[in-house]
């Protein structure tokens, strides 16, 4: 492989990993976002069900998990077996406070949640919305 297709297939790659930004902004943004899905710093493993990193929203009842470079994965109420608090979570970004310019931190609870389809992984989820969360997905 010569240079030129490394190049190529690295612009490939970005642009593949990028297919989803617009929408994945649009929906940081939409006040539907209930927080993290698989948080962690360090090594990714590429083993994982959800890639690191990822969001979880909740839209017209149901849940959606999804970031910049992968097909949704939808949820609805009863499709999470398992729900278990774990720890603290990963705090969301809340934008700026415009009284005093600084940054908003948003707290979250860690869980780790199984899906009917035996698919795994940890939740952060910012605590003014856990009542919510719980509630919609009968947990």
């Amino acid at each position: 492989m010569g240079f030129f297709d490394k190049v190529k297939a690295a612009i490939n790659r970005i642009k593949e990993d990028n297919k989803y930004m617009a929408r994945t902004t649009a929906r940081i943004n939409s006040g539907n976002l209930y927080g993290w899905v698989n948080f962690k710093t360090g090594k990714m493993d590429p083993n994982d069900d959800f890639r690191a990193g990822s969001y979880v929203n909740v839209e017209n009842g149901k849940g959606i998990i999804y970031n910049t470079g992968d097909e949704d994965y939808n949820f609805e109420p009863g499709d999470i077996v398992s729900f278990k608090h774990i720890g603290d979570g990963h705090p969301l970004n809340g934008g700026n406070d415009r009284a005093t310019g600084q940054r908003i931190s948003l707290p979250t609870w860690r869980f780790a949640a199984e899906f009917k389809d035996g698919k795994k992984t940890n939740m952060d989820i910012n605590i003014k919305k856990l009542d919510a969360f719980k509630s919609i997905f009968q947990l």
